[in-house]
């Protein structure tokens, strides 16, 4: 399986610039904000972490919080793929900025573990098999019924960030199953 990367760019001086014969103020510093030059480009990337078996979602089998409920224990790890994904992407960026004409570029890896600022995806997903998945595909529980998830949890992975729209559709979806399931009697 291929991960899906998205590269993000973009350009900012900084606030203002350096002051003009000491000051901060006048026709000086005034033209100094017209003039070229102190600009900073930078670009970032947000890869996916394909799904695999050994990053999963549990409850606790002797931990339990203060009203006696099992804990939750996430475990995700970054595997060889990510890597690889990650110094890809900084390879081609600094081979795209040095043909763009840029200079003194930095690159950085920041090592920040997963979850900071991604949506996380698949702690209840959705599939056909009951033993490999936790939801059907109305996004109900296979041992709850009158429980529906339709956020990212569903989802073992998506295409890009901010999947809100996905989830408003299976939301109304859910919601649209679940009343006719009332209207039944199943429910």
């Amino acid at each position: 399986m291929k991960p899906i990367i998205t590269t993000f760019m973009g350009a900012y001086r900084p606030n203002k610039p350096d002051e003009v014969n000491g000051n901060q103020i006048g026709g000086a510093y005034k033209d100094a904000l017209t003039e070229p030059g102190g600009w900073h480009l930078y670009m970032y990337m947000q890869g996916e972490t394909v799904p695999k078996a050994t990053n999963y979602v549990r409850l606790s089998k002797d931990q339990k919080d203060q009203w006696g409920i099992p804990l939750l224990i996430t475990s995700v790890e970054y595997d060889d793929n990510d890597e690889r994904m990650i110094q890809d992407f900084l390879k081609q960026s600094r081979e795209m900025l040095e043909k763009a004409g840029c200079r003194n570029i930095e690159t950085n890896e920041n090592k920040q573990p997963p979850g900071l600022d991604i949506h996380e995806m698949g702690g209840c997903r959705m599939g056909k098999d009951p033993e490999t998945s936790l939801l059907n595909q109305w996004n109900q529980l296979f041992h709850c019924k009158n429980v529906f998830v339709t956020d990212g949890a569903c989802m073992t992975s998506t295409g890009n960030q901010s999947p809100s729209i996905l989830y408003m559709a299976l939301t109304a979806r859910a919601a649209n199953y679940a009343v006719g399931e009332m209207k039944k009697g199943n429910l």
